[in-house]
């Protein structure tokens, strides 16, 4: 675990959309996490500056001004920190991210996203994530070190990361071998859990192959372990397809048990034994634990694997 500092300098650029407007409203407009009254009272305190000088609760934005506001006695939730590189040249890393923290920044964290993480540990200022896992997905990601290498690649993605593989664990008896799942994926606008995704015409085309590895029955109950393909890569893919299929993995709060445990974290509380203990798990079971990665400089694809996955998950992946 690594905590944030306790003094914390958020940065961003006042939009065109913005310009000759007052500074607090560009604010509150944009930044809705502290309210106009709250807004007030830092902008008159001196916690924000505009390229430099402290701005005041008169002050006007213009287009690219540079603000800067500065956050006293910072706090956010502990996430964990470690990872392991499994690959690195002059222009790539691949790495292994630790379950339960964001890529990006969330409402919440800032100083601990996993793209922040691996800047610090290597010392590259601009790394850079180019392809996304949930918070609560563990496991392989490639990033380009430099935004430059970034930018040349992005846009032609599908031609270095060829095959992404996870690995599963799902609450019943799977079917055997090989199930394709096609369901087009999008958010209802009827689930006050507005995030999750639900098979729906209109969706987006996705389809996801599952291969099942092995059973394994734990205090009278049969669990699945698969192996899951993504052939797209849409908004929570797996997770949604597995639940449509009424297979929702181990531990995952947004998907499995309607959503509660999801709910009562959203709502501040933290999650006890009990919960847990009907979750099936203290992190969600599913890990990207394969990719088949051909860099343009390579003469033949690569293949990275990682377990570095929970005890928890080891103890049902991992059976003689």
């Amino acid at each position: 675990m690594s905590k944030a500092p306790s003094d914390m300098y958020f940065e961003s650029v006042v939009r065109p959309e913005q310009h000759g407007r007052l500074l607090l409203d560009s604010l509150c407009e944009r930044f809705t996490y502290h309210s106009r009254e709250e807004w007030m009272d830092r902008l008159s305190r001196g916690l924000v500056t505009v390229n430099g000088e402290v701005a005041g609760i008169d002050t006007v934005a213009s287009k690219n001004d540079k603000v800067v506001y500065h956050v006293e006695n910072y706090t956010e939730p502990e996430v964990p920190t470690d990872f392991s590189i499994v690959f690195e040249d002059e222009e790539f890393l691949v790495v292994a991210k630790p379950a339960g923290t964001p890529v990006h920044h969330t409402g919440r964290i800032f100083y601990n996203t996993f793209a922040a993480i691996v800047r610090r540990a290597t010392d590259c200022e601009t790394a850079t994530p180019m392809h996304r896992l949930d918070r609560d997905t563990g496991g392989l990601m490639l990033f380009a070190k430099y935004a430059e290498t970034a930018a040349r690649f992005q846009k032609n993605l599908d031609r270095i990361l060829l095959r992404k593989f996870y690995l599963a664990v799902v609450e019943g008896s799977f079917p055997e071998g090989e199930t394709t799942c096609d369901f087009p994926l999008r958010e209802s606008p009827d689930d006050p859990l507005r995030l999750r995704m639900h098979r729906m015409e209109g969706g987006k085309e996705c389809r996801t192959i599952f291969r099942k590895i092995h059973e394994v029955v734990r205090d009278g109950k049969t669990y699945s372990v698969l192996e899951a393909e993504l052939i797209t890569g849409r908004k929570h893919q797996i997770r949604a397809h597995l639940a449509e299929l009424g297979f929702p993995i181990v531990g995952d709060r947004l998907y499995s048990h309607d959503g509660i445990y999801y709910e009562k974290m959203a709502r501040g509380g933290g999650l006890d034994e009990a919960d847990f203990a009907v979750l099936g798990a203290h992190s969600q079971m599913l890990y990207a634990y394969k990719a088949e990665i051909q860099l343009p400089y390579w003469k033949a694809p690569r293949t990275f694997t990682s377990t570095d996955y929970s005890e928890e998950m080891k103890s049902f992946v991992d059976i003689s």
